[in-house]
């Protein structure tokens, strides 16, 4: 169960999340897909303490849904008619191809822009796979094998690995060739918890297993190891405890249908079905596509925490027409101006908790926070921009932790650099017009007031080159 609270017209964050592995299949696909007494209670308990949290925030929309399990079983509808009458919450019963549809609505709005890419979702009785083609959801499949599907059918029942493929392969013949493509996104807890062993292992210097990427290829023997394992070995492993028991399940599927469409790039998202549930909802006037350059992260901390719009314009605009002006020095891909002005939108967001050290309160607003809409290399370089600027140019030691995930170290400084001294310009906080021109190794800054704080912030900072800063009013 998730909680959103809306801040404006599309933006929304998360503010209660709660799980309960209630397993309401187990046991169905032993018994004709009927579902069985002790699951349906667990079930109901878990849904009577999501009812009081419903009543204790005031949600004024609830959307309950429901997939492989009930959709299977026989006898749903005596289990949804009975939630129904003692605490009034619908649950809708949605088909394969629909959960589909969900999750990649969910990664096409919600992880970096992706023109085309696979997303797959292992669940407990079905996986979905949906075809997103030049940033749209193109085709969706549902396929009747899951992790729990598995366990009952063949783990519990000592299986060979052969049989358990043989059965695999004949549920994936009919995936169409158009779902061959190289870029994989990966939903649910199964591949979550395997990308999550992934930056244990490489010591990956970000918590946060929304958009983290990796090469399929590195780690097949990691796959490998776990699809063989008993529960003591996956415990040494340190597969989380509510894994344990489908995570061999879930890399067999995952390995054979990753195979068949010859992916090869894997793309972690965090958000699946609930999600994508919610932006039906929200965006259902829009194509369930946020507006272009919609950014839900920047656009939920900025009406959150009041970031002030006057004053970050103003530093946006100082920080693209200084990238512009002293483009002949730094030589920067101006793909890399987006990842500047959005840090001028955020740079002083850390005074929301405290004036003192206010730019290390902004790197973890960003590092925590700006999650959507972001991959970790742009995240991170924000970060970093922000953490060191107005204060010293990041050295090589201050980026290794993350030096896997940032471009070469000058680029880093001068972007740093632009935006301190686009800060310093703005010092007396008057909404100011420059002109910049660079000429004979000296910026010439053109303003019509006296630029006193400003010429007294400017001394006192590092430059990632030699050249004059002088200021003309």
């Amino acid at each position: 169960m998730v909680v959103f609270e809306k801040s404006s017209h599309f933006a929304y964050h998360l503010i209660k999340e709660i799980k309960s592995r209630v397993r309401i299949g187990e046991g169905a696909y032993e018994n004709d897909g009927f579902l069985q007494e002790k699951p349906l209670q667990r079930t109901f308990d878990a849904l009577v303490g999501f009812k009081n949290i419903i009543e204790t925030l005031k949600c004024n929309k609830v959307l309950c849904i429901a997939t492989s399990a009930l959709r299977d079983a026989p006898n749903s509808k005596p289990f949804i008619k009975k939630v129904k009458q003692n605490l009034k919450i619908d649950i809708k019963i949605i088909e394969g191809k629909k959960e589909a549809y969900y999750g990649a609505v969910a990664a096409k709005n919600l992880l970096m822009p992706i023109n085309s890419a696979i997303t797959i979702d292992i669940g407990g009785g079905s996986t979905e796979l949906a075809l997103i083609k030049d940033g749209q959801v193109a085709d969706t499949i549902s396929i009747d094998i899951g992790t729990v599907r598995l366990k009952e059918l063949f783990l519990d029942k000592k299986a060979s690995s052969d049989e358990i493929e043989e059965y695999i392969n004949e549920k994936i013949s009919d995936i169409p060739k158009s779902f061959n493509m190289e870029n994989l996104i990966v939903i649910g807890g199964t591949t979550r918890s395997f990308s999550e062993l992934i930056m244990k292992k490489i010591e990956y210097p970000l918590k946060t297993v929304h958009g983290f990427e990796y090469n399929l290829d590195d780690y097949t023997d990691l796959l490998e190891e776990i699809k063989k394992s008993d529960l003591l070995n996956l415990k040494n492993l340190n597969i989380k405890k509510d894994r344990i028991d489908t995570i061999r399940e879930g890399l067999y599927i995952f390995s054979k249908i990753s195979k068949k469409l010859h992916s090869k790039k894997i793309i972690t998202s965090g958000v699946g079905v609930r999600e994508g549930v919610y932006l039906c909802d929200l965006l259902r006037n829009s194509n369930h596509t946020f507006p272009k350059n919609f950014r839900l992260s920047l656009k939920s901390l900025s009406d959150r925490f009041g970031l002030k719009d006057r004053q970050n314009s103003s530093i946006v605009r100082y920080t693209k027409q200084l990238f512009h002006a002293l483009k002949y020095l730094h030589g920067i891909d101006d793909r890399y101006i987006d990842i500047l002005t959005t840090s001028a939108k955020l740079y002083n967001i850390g005074v929301c908790l405290n004036y003192y050290e206010k730019n290390l309160h902004s790197f973890y607003f960003i590092i925590n926070g700006l999650n959507y809409g972001f991959s970790h290399n742009e995240k991170i370089l924000m970060a970093l921009l922000i953490k060191y600027h107005m204060k010293k140019l990041p050295s090589r030691d201050d980026l290794k932790i993350y030096e896997n995930l940032l471009p070469d170290i000058k680029i880093v400084n001068w972007l740093s650099f632009i935006l301190s001294l686009s800060n310093c310009l703005h010092k007396d906080l008057a909404d100011d017009r420059f002109s910049f021109e660079y000429t004979n190794h000296t910026l010439h800054v053109k303003s019509s007031k006296k630029l006193y704080l400003a010429s007294e912030c400017i001394k006192k900072l590092a430059k990632p080159a030699s050249f004059a800063i002088v200021l003309e009013d």
